[in-house]
């Protein structure tokens, strides 16, 4: 008796791609972050209202920079879980494959 792969349940090539995805998004961002506060800090800030406005974006910044690093770790999240849903899969797969076999043993006696 057929018994398709337990790896054909699960889309694991998505898991890998979303992982891959998501860190190269946190990437980005751990990148424009920097650029972005060089920038802001050689513009001349002389008014009240432009500080106030140079403080805001500061705040927004580290808010992007923690995005940044949150992508990241759902990235690594979504790349272990992949690897424990391969793991299962495959113990799953020689669990239903021993099974398989002593049920056909088990038909086959006289």
């Amino acid at each position: 008796m057929y018994l398709p792969a337990p790896f054909q349940l699960l889309e694991l090539h998505r898991l890998e791609h979303l992982s891959r995805e998501l860190a190269g998004v946190a990437g980005e961002l751990g990148g424009l972050c920097p650029a972005l506060r060089s920038r802001a800090a050689d513009l001349p800030w002389h008014s009240a209202g432009a500080r106030a406005f140079q403080a805001v974006l500061h705040e927004l910044l580290g808010q992007l920079g923690q995005s940044g690093m949150r992508l990241a770790e759902l990235s690594a999240a979504v790349r272990a879980h992949r690897q424990r849903a391969t793991d299962r899969a495959a113990a799953m797969g020689r669990v239903a494959h021993t099974a398989l076999d002593a049920v056909e043993r088990a038909v086959r006696l006289p």
